[in-house]
């Protein structure tokens, strides 16, 4: 990691602001900075410290940097006023349409303020070809800059106009802004096509300004099977490996796999994995400890480095992607999971929700089976009894359609010719 100086007036560089969103969760950030910088754009990864302890990956590359905003010091009043608003938020989202962002986010989100004034000066000293905030925080730290034609908006989570949402504290009030913050863009980055219909509609605005690029996996496939569960919990070589990865939340049906455990095929057991070691010290984990007790169930908190993902991954057979139906964010969950583009390049068969997009995926190219989690032993069964069948599947499908590097050139050739036009119109 590096925190890294600045250079003036670079005629290729890209900036990516990545505020509270954590950098190492999503492929479709971390492989974009990669592929920018191997394309001959040095990148800057401007970003909050806290974060960053979260965020568990480095780039070796020398042409990417780290620029880190000290938020360590956070006064008692600040801590207090932001745990009241973000019970009340809500009730002042009428206010977002009467005064500017500007003043908004300094009474009511002075953090945000503080960020977006430290980003502004900054990105003011260099001439970045595009901007790409990732998510809603880092778009509205933004809002002070002048070209917004530069800023390319990374957006992961799709925010309807529904009041509440158990995952986005505040969400009319985020929505409102984000919305405002929209209106003034003409480069978003959604990762499905019918994502990208859907966030026309909400937002409207013209759909041709909306580039796909999907929450995929990048590199070769992990050919060769990897041993690390098996061997970090010493499960038996005739026991068939069911692994859940990722942050162990409500919305992902943790507690509802581990109830079915009990009816499992006897040599299946379950791994359920994590890159958040915070998710142990939640009382939902707590629920899910109590209901796992002697069961063949292994919680693992290991740090592993995102490159490695997959090949450790390789070490199960089977991964589980569930998801709550609260809305369209996750009901469209196709190319907008991290669980399924390394599952598939792990090599190995995947069960998931029985949404209508993802059961289509995954009966098309014979990948799994997609069920509502209290069917998961029937699919064991039938998954099982033709194991290497999925599982070569898996990486055939992750080579001829979850591989990121297609997706980004197809994306980073209709950026780049877009900016061309628009330079050339401009003359």
């Amino acid at each position: 990691m590096r925190n890294g100086g600045f250079v003036q007036g670079h005629q290729k560089r890209i900036a990516f602001v990545i505020y509270e969103y954590p950098l190492g969760v999503s492929s479709m950030v971390i492989n974009s900075i990669r592929l920018f910088a191997a394309n001959g754009y040095p990148v800057d990864i401007y970003i909050n410290y806290r974060n960053l302890l979260k965020s568990s990956i480095d780039f070796p590359e020398e042409n990417i940097t780290f620029i880190v905003y000290d938020d360590r010091r956070r006064s008692i009043f600040l801590k207090l006023y932001r745990f009241v608003f973000f019970r009340t938020g809500n009730l002042f989202s009428p206010v977002t349409k009467h005064i500017s962002i500007k003043r908004f986010l300094l009474i009511f989100y002075p953090h945000i303020s503080r960020f977006s004034r430290w980003l502004t000066h900054r990105l003011n000293m260099i001439d970045y070809t595009y901007v790409m905030p990732v998510e809603y925080y880092s778009l509205l730290c933004l809002h002070d800059m002048k070209e917004k034609h530069k800023i390319v908006y990374y957006n992961m989570e799709l925010m309807g106009w529904q009041p509440k949402n158990p995952t986005i504290q505040n969400k009319l009030v985020l929505k409102n802004l984000e919305y405002n913050q929209i209106q003034h863009l003409s480069h978003i980055v959604v990762p499905s096509p019918h994502r990208a219909e859907i966030f026309s509609q909400i937002n409207k605005i013209d759909r041709n300004n909306i580039y796909v690029l999907p929450v995929a996996a990048m590199g070769k496939p992990a050919d060769n099977k990897n041993r690390f569960f098996r061997d970090l919990f010493n499960i038996a070589d005739n026991k068939r490996i069911v692994i859940y990865s990722g942050n162990f939340r409500a919305w992902a049906q943790c507690l509802e796999i581990i109830h079915t455990v009990r009816r499992w095929p006897r040599d299946f057991v379950l791994v359920m994995h994590t890159w958040n070691k915070q998710a142990f010290e939640t009382s939902y984990f707590s629920k899910i400890k109590r209901a796992a007790r002697e069961l063949p169930v292994y919680f693992s908190g290991e740090y592993i480095e995102y490159d490695d993902l997959a090949e450790f991954l390789s070490s199960a057979d089977i991964g589980l992607a569930f998801y709550e139906e609260i809305d369209e964010n996750f009901t469209e969950i196709l190319f907008s999971s991290n669980k399924i583009g390394e599952y598939l390049k792990a090599g190995l068969a995947v069960i998931c929700s029985d949404f209508p997009s993802l059961n289509n995926f995954v009966r098309h190219n014979n990948v799994g089976m997609a069920v509502s989690p209290e069917y998961l032993p029937q699919a064991l069964e039938q998954i099982g009894s033709n194991i290497d069948y999925y599982k070569n599947n898996a990486l055939t499908c992750y080579q001829e359609q979850y591989s990121f590097e297609h997706y980004f050139r197809l994306f980073y050739d209709h950026l780049t010719s877009s900016t061309k036009k628009k330079q050339h119109h401009q003359q």
